[in-house]
């Protein structure tokens, strides 16, 4: 009688069965990107609630006791953005250590060494004032108006004397000239708002290039790139994505307001000109990815 080979799977020296290592490995490999999601999400959400009762008690607590100490304002609205600016470089600690978002920046000096200049930068996340004023010590900032009447970041952004976005055209880039002239960095996102999902750039508000021209300050430009499509404009905080966001974040050599524009022009065509220019900085920056 004829002897029935063993089957191929068993017999000796075969190596074991590839499909079903492999339907394995796909199945803890799902889990472990299910979990990781989870988990992310859960520090997201914890992150925020962090982020909101720290500003709160921030409100409550030491900004009144620097109004009874320091009496001068200008005194304390500095001390005001340096607690400010070390919180967020905590906060980012904490997105870091909970596996949330990471951040890589390159420029921070030119950051605290400069007085008296206009950062911009592009603004595709939620989180970009909080990334780039982590790396400062102080800043001047201009805000949306709806922060004056949130009621955790309400009483942070009254002590460090941010400048409200809504206020009379003129009176805005009054208030941002004269901080320029005094010595005091002033941060405002020349978009307005955040970039839109799928776009690299959004239109750009002139009310940067007034600013410019009005002091006038020359420009520090910070590029914002992030590996994911999420806290952006219209995308909820859940929307976790597949893997941890990180944030590549360099700033740029300085753009002089000198040699840009025609002095003998008007402000409107002066504006547009400086525009057009920093429109272009950035889209050739974020395209071609380098500063």
């Amino acid at each position: 009688m004829d002897k029935i080979p063993p089957s191929r799977d068993h017999r000796p020296g075969n190596p074991p069965n590839k499909r079903g290592q492999n339907r394995g490995e796909t199945f803890f490999g799902g889990l472990i990107v299910k979990i990781s999601q989870a988990w992310r999400l859960f520090a997201t959400g914890l992150a925020f609630c962090i982020f909101g009762i720290g500003a709160l008690l921030l409100a409550l607590t030491l900004f009144p006791l620097m109004m009874l100490v320091l009496r001068d304002r200008t005194k304390r609205r500095h001390a005001a953005q340096l607690v400010i600016c070390r919180s967020f470089r905590l906060f980012c600690f904490i997105l870091d250590i909970t596996g949330v978002a990471s951040v890589a920046f390159d420029g921070r000096e030119k950051l605290n060494q400069a007085h008296g200049k206009l950062i911009i930068a592009n603004h595709p996340t939620l989180l970009d004032v909080v990334i780039i004023l982590a790396q400062m010590d102080r800043c001047q900032c201009v805000v949306k108006h709806q922060l004056f009447r949130n009621p955790f970041m309400a009483g942070v952004v009254r002590a460090a004397g941010f400048i409200r976005n809504d206020d009379n055209p003129e009176k805005l880039v009054a208030d941002a000239a004269c901080h320029l002239r005094n010595g005091d960095c002033v941060m405002i996102f020349p978009e307005g708002t955040r970039t839109a999902s799928g776009e690299i750039l959004g239109p750009l508000q002139r009310g940067v290039a007034n600013i410019a021209i009005s002091a006038p300050a020359d420009l520090i430009p910070v590029i914002v790139h992030c590996n994911h499509d999420t806290l952006k404009k219209g995308t909820p905080w859940y929307q976790i994505p597949p893997t941890k966001i990180h944030y590549n974040v360099r700033v740029g050599s300085t753009i002089p307001v000198t040699g840009k524009t025609d002095p003998s022009e008007g402000r409107a065509r002066q504006a547009r000109a400086l525009t057009a220019v920093i429109k272009n900085y950035f889209c050739d920056r974020l395209s071609h990815d380098h500063a």
